[in-house]
């Protein structure tokens, strides 16, 4: 069973029962993910909720999360559709490791919810821009 809401692996932004229980810790690489800097900053690695974007109340275990791609065409797709990565956005390659945090499985478009354990420094697992 995955550990649950502010026990010292997640961060203080978490609630209670976040990661969900069927999260798993895996090793997937590669993983790909829209930023705004080359070379990627912590800015870039915020969740929605540590960023004070909106989501809906009832996401807010998934606005904990960072969200990645496994495959490059789906998140070249995503790059456009978004407005603030449409111009002067960019997509970093990297790899999720089991030390890193835990992970919902792919959906049909390959996205994957990443809740990242406290301290990890992500862009350390990423590389530059792929593609701008």
């Amino acid at each position: 069973m995955t550990e649950s809401g502010n026990n010292g692996k997640w961060g203080d932004h978490f609630p209670v029962s976040c990661p969900p229980g069927n999260a798993r810790p895996k090793n997937i690489d590669p993983v790909y993910r829209l930023t705004l800097h080359i070379p990627p900053t912590d800015e870039d690695f915020l969740s929605h909720k540590e960023a004070n974007r909106p989501y809906q109340p009832e996401k807010e275990c998934e606005a904990c999360a960072i969200s990645v791609f496994t495959d490059l065409d789906q998140i070249q797709k995503m790059k456009k559709r978004i407005p603030m990565f449409r111009n002067k956005g960019y997509i970093v390659k990297g790899q999720i490791t089991k030390e890193t945090g835990v992970v919902s499985e792919p959906d049909h478009k390959s996205h994957i919810n990443w809740w990242v354990y406290s301290g990890i420094d992500i862009k350390k697992y990423f590389e530059g821009n792929i593609t701008s």
